[in-house]
């Protein structure tokens, strides 16, 4: 096994005393998923940005390095958080990143690195889908009362589905094209490995809708609202179709820096993802995308598991979001450029400057 590169997961985290919930997904997930992975040469990295260091201690008895960078003002920035973790370690070959609130398979990091040896793209999305889980479902995942695994195998078979990533039950709104309503058929098939008390058809009669998405469930970026289902599925989550550029990827540490990272204009919300994914194939055009899949010179680099989201309350967040339609705007203008413009604006890491950051 040591003929295989040592991969760092690089976590970025940011601490609120209003979302004591955020907590626990992190504990959750770094311990069933992350310390469980298939690929045994990995070494977990926090990076927290908070007002005090709230995971140091747990950070030192779990991870194996621990970054704080101390909150000065303004809202978290994962971009910033994912760009200074690169530039303060600066990983010899790979790194893995990874958000604390997805649920992540336990062979995605094997089988990402089995595909960039395959392919040789300089950066494996292994995700196809996405979806947000409600409270209840979050809640009975954090204790054990619902085997997270089996649910995400439930969900995949459902999100891998030609039904679904042919975009049959699509819920039509204009802010939300990707949004699909579930079959009884396929909520039946969740349900089968849900204890009674989180059966879609309980859940749905027992909570009102804050109840199952919190205390916000008029922000666009709760994915609920606007965008309700009118079936069972509500109770369970939000499903999306189409494949997924999210951070929760593996890629080589040259490229990352190369193409910039992941591009930061202001504090918050900035569409972060979208903006790594568009730079990395104006720089890389051996990359392409439909509705089934993202590809590499013409292999599919995307899995069948969907991004798991799990649920934490949005309601305090509105700062994060608050630039979120000027951070989208400035990512359509930059997209809809031609290639060698976009090509033009792509600047490497400041390596040396990020490297020196002790504060945010």
């Amino acid at each position: 096994m040591n003929d295989i590169p040592e991969i760092p997961i690089i976590v970025p985290y940011g601490h609120n005393n209003q979302q004591p919930e955020r907590a626990d997904v992190l504990q959750f997930v770094t311990e069933n998923c992350l310390r469980c992975q298939s690929y045994r040469r990995l070494k977990l990295i926090l990076i927290e940005r908070s007002d005090y260091p709230s995971q140091e201690k747990y950070a030192k008895e779990i991870y194996d390095k621990y970054i704080f960078i101390k909150r000065t003002s303004g809202p978290f920035s994962v971009g910033m958080l994912q760009n200074i973790a690169i530039s303060k370690l600066y990983p010899s070959e790979l790194f893995y990143v990874h958000l604390p609130d997805f649920l992540l398979p336990l062979d995605s990091i094997l089988k990402s690195y089995q595909l960039m040896q395959k392919t040789n793209a300089p950066c494996i999305f292994p995700f196809y889908g996405a979806v947000s889980l409600t409270k209840p479902i979050t809640e009975g995942i954090l204790t054990n009362k619902i085997n997270w695994e089996l649910l995400l195998n439930k969900i995949a078979s459902i999100t891998s589905s030609k039904r679904f990533r042919n975009n049959i039950g699509l819920i039509s709104h204009p802010d939300n094209p990707n949004r699909v309503q579930l079959t009884k058929y396929q909520i039946q098939i969740i349900n089968s490995i849900l204890p009674d008390e989180y059966n879609s058809e309980y859940l749905i009669n027992k909570y009102t809708d804050k109840e199952l998405w919190g205390n916000d469930t008029e922000n666009q970026f709760n994915f609920y609202s606007s965008f309700k289902s009118p079936g069972e599925d509500e109770a369970l989550g939000n499903f999306r179709t189409g494949p997924r550029a999210k951070p929760s990827y593996l890629c080589k540490t040259d490229t990352f820096i190369k193409v910039g990272g992941t591009t930061v204009k202001r504090k918050g919300w900035n569409c972060e993802d979208l903006w790594f994914w568009e730079r990395l194939r104006t720089y890389d055009t051996n990359y392409s995308i439909n509705n089934h899949g993202i590809f590499y010179r013409d292999v599919k680099i995307s899995g069948k598991y969907p991004i798991t989201h799990l649920w934490h309350d949005i309601s305090v967040k509105h700062d994060y979001y608050k630039t979120a339609k000027q951070s989208i705007a400035d990512f359509q203008k930059f997209s809809s450029l031609p290639h060698e413009e976009k090509l033009k604006l792509l600047k490497p890491i400041n390596i040396s400057g990020l490297k020196k950051c002790q504060e945010l």
